[in-house]
């Protein structure tokens, strides 16, 4: 499908009535390397085992531990972790199902599970880090990100973390670190003060703010919510953390001292990004459904996963489906939106590339986790409503 048809049925999703005041740009790959097919194999489906009061959704925090062939699954809606043991053929009940007792109401985003005395929880609302002991059943520590009391900063453009599989929380001795986004897009700020990390010192209590948007994002509308996500993955062994950003086909490398170097790592494919023909003051861009529309239509990278296993990166780009002009015209008259293509790009450890291929749809792509055997993804079409499954792909390179 050709950019100027993707953009003419965004601009009919948006409504007639809609004054175009800004010209598109296309951020459009030129490698000229030749695709090279990955072999994904999908192996035995792990089923678990959920109760009537369980409900594993896309956003449903899970820690895999290799040493113990473990997952631990964070129930947000009755407060209680699961432990499931892996080892076990046919459906997977939990071990054990633990109450915690957290005195608040906020959702929990993400979980790290260090030892019976140290559960770490994280709620976005509040930016709040709970130290949580299972064995004595207390929180013993909490931490903010943000200072709810505190004026916010004009022109202050810094996110605290949106912690979850594609993007977790660092723990890093005495230094906490996440990444997060502002919703928005705003005329004439200061890109260089629009920064992604937040970094806690634990010692001092004090926040810092780190790295902002690729040059990509400086100028043009990109809707200021989906293509706004970051996701990082952390290399223990070289202490980097890579970034990818939804319109860039490059990845940054963040060492230790913050400093970056980027790498291309987009597909072979030929793929444009192309932003918004809003201007970044139209109020059109409040509606969550313009967004979304946008975004919908808009091929556009996410996770980045390092598997530390095989010591390989895989990129995720969700693509959009390749149909002329005229057959998404009917498909927009009809009132039904095909979803986006998961492509599966897989680097060596130097991000040399390796391949890419299609997966399946209907994998949930924020509820993953990998093990020696391969990568894990939810699958959100089951409708089993007492098993949660997961999908396991092995990559054969």
């Amino acid at each position: 499908m050709s950019v100027r048809s993707l953009l003419a049925i965004v601009i009919i999703a948006l409504d007639a009535c809609t004054i175009v005041t800004e010209q598109s740009w296309s951020n459009c790959n030129t490698n000229d390397e030749a695709v090279i097919p990955l072999v994904v194999s999908s192996h035995d489906t792990l089923n678990l085992y959920l109760d009537s009061s369980m409900v594993m959704e896309m956003s449903t925090p899970v820690d895999y531990h290799a040493a113990r062939h473990v997952l631990y699954a964070f129930d947000n809606y009755n407060k209680r972790l699961l432990t499931y043991h892996l080892g076990t053929k046919g459906l997977v009940y939990p071990d054990s199902i633990h109450h915690v007792k957290m005195n608040t109401k906020q959702k929990v985003s993400y979980m790290r599970y260090f030892s019976p005395d140290s559960l770490i929880l994280y709620t976005y609302g509040g930016a709040r880090l709970f130290y949580y002991a299972l064995n004595s059943d207390k929180t013993y520590k909490s931490v903010a990100f943000i200072n709810p009391d505190a004026p916010r900063l004009k022109g202050n453009g810094a996110a605290h973390p949106f912690a979850n599989a594609a993007s977790p929380m660092l723990f890093l001795g005495g230094r906490i670190i996440g990444a997060g986004f502002l919703l928005g897009e705003k005329e004439g700020e200061d890109a260089s003060t629009r920064t992604i990390f937040s970094e806690m010192d634990l010692s001092s209590s004090n926040v810092g703010h780190h790295i902002p948007y690729s040059q990509v994002y400086w100028e043009h509308n990109w809707g200021g919510s989906h293509m706004r996500t970051p996701y990082t993955v952390y290399n223990e062994q070289k202490k980097e953390i890579i970034l990818s950003l939804p319109v860039d086909h490059n990845i940054q490398i963040v060492d230790s001292s913050w400093k970056t170097r980027e790498l291309y790592a987009g597909s072979r494919k030929s793929v444009c990004i192309t932003s918004l023909e809003l201007s970044k003051n139209s109020k059109r861009i409040l509606d969550p459904e313009v967004a979304l529309s946008y975004y919908t239509l808009m091929s556009s990278y996410r996770n980045i996963i390092y598997d530390k296993y095989h010591d390989r990166y895989y990129r995720i780009l969700e693509l959009f489906p390749d149909l002329d002009y005229e057959k998404v015209k009917k498909i927009k008259e009809d009132g039904v939106f095909m979803g986006k293509q998961t492509m599966l790009i897989a680097f060596d450890k130097k991000f040399n590339y390796l391949g890419e291929n299609l997966l399946p749809d209907g994998l949930a792509l924020d509820n993953f986790f990998v093990t020696p055997d391969g990568l894990h993804f939810l699958n959100a079409n089951n409708k089993d409503q007492n098993i949660a499954q997961y999908v396991q792909f092995k990559i054969d390179i």
